[in-house]
């Protein structure tokens, strides 16, 4: 019965699980992000594909695909560059996870190929099982953590489940090792393994085995503690010795389920009577066959898309650069992301995400409502804020093309009818701007109302320093591309500090300077001065938002 339940439940979440990634899977040569995707039919997407994997496999970029193999997806090369506490984690809870995948799940027909005359019951496998399964503890514990210090004012998005798979991944870890440690307390346990190995169950004939085992290997016997004698304890040994020792280890090798189960062993008596070993496994098979069949319909699908998309980012293939490519690179995105959040704490606009409350001015949020296909006001504003500035394509640790990804979105958002928020903002000059606020708004006093939101702004001595030299002038990107007529600017980066030295703030709120910004930190860098430059023109775009958006409400500039 117990066999026919089992093989019903494998082959029912393999089933599950397949028929997911399938769907899933077929989502990403589906799903159409940006006007150019739309011209994009699924058989140039699967052409894509194919004449993408015959490049990797076939030409030398195979070793750009070996590569990112072993250093991207198995050593997390780019995670480990971006936050080297959380690769720790990841590392752990992958090699630990995928050594327990094969060398304990799929025993049966990988570890028994593999070495001839294993038994889970011997070293090495005994210590390595209890070794793995403490690397995936002691991840997630990291993980955890990790996630409890991180807090920030916007936590990363994620998707629903997530919180309840990870605890699903703790249950059977925490089933796993109480089912080993029952194992070894248990005096049932003995009794069926003397019977098949010894061919007796008789208490009284086994009573110098079980000394021994009762001594060495931590078996709750009630009955022995009063009889155990150096002489039982030596016909023990030699009964053990002909019997027992080739098929176990000695269990202090399993250093997380034998302290264990000597804290279970005075409940050995009535976790025998219950049964315990039997559901015990029962929830542990149960657990792992519930975890294959939703893993598709969860965020951990990144174990299967996230390693997809670093190894087409390690590749370069140019047909990945193709309209095909990008089409179902981009859906891909939507999947391979693990929020970790470190887009988010490397993106140049996040402190106007926090200044306008708008968490979808940081790129975690903004993916997952490009994936649910959001069309609101508050997206719209988000997307169009985006400075394009590539920190978080460069910093992302799954290797996304998240600068396509915006500009694909911010085009299906403009086709909806949602412009760019920030566009009212050049219809004047910055000087009528710099009117309004100082003559409708915001009444001359003493104080600045705007010091504690914007200290560098306020803060003479983070400014003053500057002397007109225009190096920042000269790196600037956005400057030189100023002969463009679309992308002309009022005032150059030294102006801008020029104004604040002189009290104009005002006047600097409605430059074009301080909206086209590309947050690429080139003048900061470059500043002889170490005057923060960049950091200054995100602060000036918050405020401007602010107070101009508010003036335009009240009355438009004349």
């Amino acid at each position: 019965m117990w066999r026919m339940v089992f093989h019903t439940a494998l082959y029912t979440s393999l089933l599950l699980c397949t028929l997911g990634l399938l769907w899933r899977t077929s989502v990403w040569y589906r799903l159409r992000i940006g006007p150019d995707a739309q011209q994009v039919t699924l058989s140039q997407r699967l052409h894509a594909l194919l004449r993408g994997l015959a490049a990797a496999l076939f030409t030398r970029r195979v070793l750009d695909v070996g590569a990112a193999l072993l250093l991207d997806v198995l050593l997390q090369r780019r995670l480990y560059r971006s936050d080297k506490s959380r690769w720790l984690a990841h590392l752990l809870m992958f090699i630990g996870f995928v050594a327990l995948l094969l060398m304990h799940a799929l025993a049966a027909v990988v570890t028994v190929k593999l070495f001839p005359g294993y038994e889970s019951t011997r070293n090495p496998y005994l210590f390595l099982r209890n070794l793995f399964g403490a690397m995936v503890v002691v991840g997630l514990v990291l993980f955890l953590f990790g996630l409890r210090r991180r807090r920030l004012r916007f936590a990363p998005a994620r998707r629903p489940l997530a919180a309840a798979f990870i605890a699903l991944l703790g249950f059977v870890l925490l089933t796993g090792f109480l089912l080993e440690a029952d194992k070894i307390a248990s005096p049932q346990a003995f009794y069926r393994m003397a019977k098949e190995f010894n061919g007796s169950a008789d208490p009284a004939e086994l009573k110098p085995l079980r000394a021994f085992w009762a001594s060495e290997f931590g078996v709750a016997f009630d009955d022995l503690k009063e009889s155990m004698t150096p002489d039982l304890l030596l016909q023990g040994r030699a009964m053990h010795e002909a019997d027992c020792e080739t098929c176990h280890a000695r269990v202090a090798s399993a250093f997380v389920s034998y302290p264990v189960s000597g804290w279970l062993a005075p409940l050995a008596p009535v976790l025998d009577q219950a049964q315990a070993h039997t559901w015990l496994l029962y929830l542990h098979v149960f657990a792992c066959f519930i975890g294959l069949a939703t893993l598709a319909f969860t965020r951990f699908l990144h174990a299967v898309a996230a390693p997809i998309s670093l190894l087409v980012h390690g590749s370069a293939s140019p047909q990945a650069a193709s309209s095909a490519g990008r089409a179902w690179r981009r859906a891909l995105a939507l999947d391979a992301c693990v929020a970790c959040g470190i887009c988010d704490s490397h993106c140049a606009v996040a402190p106007l995400a926090r200044y306008l409350d708008n968490r979808y001015l940081l790129p975690s949020h903004k993916l997952v409502a490009t994936g649910a296909g959001e069309m609101t006001l508050r997206v719209a504003e988000g997307a169009f804020l985006c400075t394009d500035c590539a920190r978080c394509s460069n910093e992302c640790p799954v290797g996304l093309d998240l600068q396509d990804l915006w500009q694909a979105t911010r085009a299906d958002l403009a086709g909806a009818g949602l412009p760019a928020p920030a566009q009212w903002v050049q219809t004047r000059p910055a000087l009528a701007w710099a009117q309004a606020l100082r003559s409708d708004f915001w009444p001359h006093n003493f104080s600045d109302p705007d010091a504690i939101d914007a200290p560098l702004s306020a803060d003479r001595s983070s400014f003053s320093r500057c002397v007109q030299c225009q190096t920042c002038t000269n790196v600037c990107p956005v400057v030189a591309h100023s002969t463009d007529p679309n992308c002309g600017v009022d005032l150059t980066p030294q102006k801008v500090m020029n104004l604040l030295r002189l009290g104009l703030r005002d006047l600097t709120l409605g430059s074009t300077m301080v909206w086209s910004c590309a947050t690429c930190y080139q003048c900061q860098e470059h500043c002889p001065e170490g005057i923060r430059v960049a950091d200054i023109m995100v602060e000036l775009r918050a405020l401007a938002v602010r107070r101009l958006g508010t003036v335009r409400r009240r009355k438009a500039p004349s």
